[in-house]
């Protein structure tokens, strides 16, 4: 499960072991426009949503283990993983192996791109 969280959207990403994607859930799909999808509570609410179909999936596939992937210091990073440790998450929370942070860490480098304003 990965969590690509910018200022600006939340994207989340369920893939299988190889890496390719199975479903994935934002802001913008969650039913949040423009600056809405920027929220807290579009976070959550794409989290919630993914959790449901983690459960749904779950019925078919038994021994399903899940690895949690970071990306990213938007709110839904934190929304997330209030989504996982409140009641909506208690079933996936049983699932999850482990937790890692893919943020990358610029030090230096090359000049930034404008930043996007809406």
């Amino acid at each position: 499960l990965h969590c690509h969280s910018t200022r600006n959207n939340t994207i989340t990403t369920l893939t299988k072991e190889t890496g390719e994607p199975m479903v994935w859930f934002s802001g913008g799909s969650c039913g949040f426009k423009k600056g809405n999808r920027a929220t807290y509570e579009a976070g959550y609410q794409c989290a919630v949503r993914m959790f449901r179909w983690i459960e749904e999936y779950q019925k078919t596939t038994p021994d399903l283990q899940v690895d949690l992937f970071f990306k990213g210091f938007g709110q839904g990073r934190e929304a997330l993983k209030g989504a996982l440790l409140a009641a909506e998450g208690e079933r996936v929370r049983q699932l999850v192996v482990t937790i890692t942070d893919r943020t990358p860490i610029k030090i230096g480098g090359t000049r930034a791109k404008k930043t996007r304003r809406l």
